[in-house]
């Protein structure tokens, strides 16, 4: 028989109402303050919201990377990117291929008073990976696990394109991409995944508290329940480029709404509760496929 370990996140989904989490909705909030002004990618230098996810990282005890890269988007001249990444490594052999959880940090900027905060997209996918970070970092773990904050990812995908161009492939064996997952009224997570990752029975066994996983194989199918059927989904985040590198994906996140790319997309708009559910609700999909399984 074999039992997989059951996880403090599992505990608190079981036992009633949430547990306030401070520290994942001050991250959310901070990134979504005006100091941040709506994290614009393109600067020469790590910005203030690289610079935090940076001290964030170190003070979860790891030991964080800055990957900077160039880009350019459409007719504009050269700009610069910044990734940042962290990496818990294999505790318990055999280790299997490694998992590179992503969330895009950046989003469309702003100029003085007038910005955009980005709390959906994507504040709430970068708390969520600091969350996870914070929370693995207590696990035993049977594979490397890269906690990736993209870079760029608005202006064309440019971070996750420069990780997937640079770093060796061959013993990756999932990408799982969060982005926008402040969940609305529907308390629904969609996960879209690559054709046969085999991960379908582990999502559809979850039953995580007030929040509904949808798992589909089909972006098209994607956009018909979300009601963005011009969202090509399978390209529209950082799961893509691993996807065209053969690495297998899960998408997760909330579809859009209208506050998607306005200056409304902020944290008083956020639903605390239903997004730390959220939270949650990723943290145990990701528990049950990366904690050991013990034979007994």
């Amino acid at each position: 028989m074999r039992l997989l370990r059951i996880s403090f996140v599992a505990l608190i989904l079981s036992s009633g109402p949430s547990v306030a989490n401070p520290q994942l909705i001050g991250d959310l909030q901070t990134l979504t303050s005006p100091t941040f002004l709506g994290r614009e990618s393109g600067s020469l230098e790590p910005n203030q919201s690289a610079q935090y996810l940076y001290t964030r990282l170190s003070e979860s005890g790891y030991k964080p990377q800055i990957q900077s890269f160039d880009f350019q988007a459409g007719w504009s001249a050269s700009q610069r990117g910044h990734n940042v990444l962290a990496v818990l490594p294999c505790q318990k052999n055999p280790c299997l291929p490694s998992i590179i959880i992503t969330a895009h940090y950046d989003h469309l900027g702003g100029i003085e008073s007038r910005y955009y905060p980005g709390a959906n997209d994507n504040a709430s996918g970068v708390a969520a990976l600091l969350f996870l970070a914070d929370r693995l970092k207590q696990q035993q773990t049977n594979r490397d696990i890269v906690f990736l904050a993209t870079d760029a990812e608005e202006k064309g995908l440019f971070g996750s394109h420069y990780y997937t161009s640079n770093v060796p492939l061959e013993n990756i064996g999932l990408n799982i991409n969060l982005d926008m997952l402040a969940v609305n009224k529907k308390r629904t997570l969609y996960v879209l995944s690559s054709r046969h990752s085999g991960y379908e029975q582990i999502v559809q066994q979850l039953a995580p508290r007030n929040i509904r996983f949808r798992y589909t194989e089909s972006a098209k199918r994607l956009g018909k329940w979300t009601d963005t059927p011009r969202t090509d989904w399978l390209r529209a985040s950082d799961h893509y480029p691993f996807f065209k590198q053969g690495i297998p994906f899960l998408y997760i996140g909330m579809g859009e709404d209208e506050k998607h790319h306005s200056v409304k997309d902020t944290f008083k708009n956020v639903d605390v509760d239903a997004y730390q559910d959220a939270v949650y609700a990723v943290s145990e999909l990701i528990d049950s496929i990366v904690a050991p399984q013990v034979d007994t």
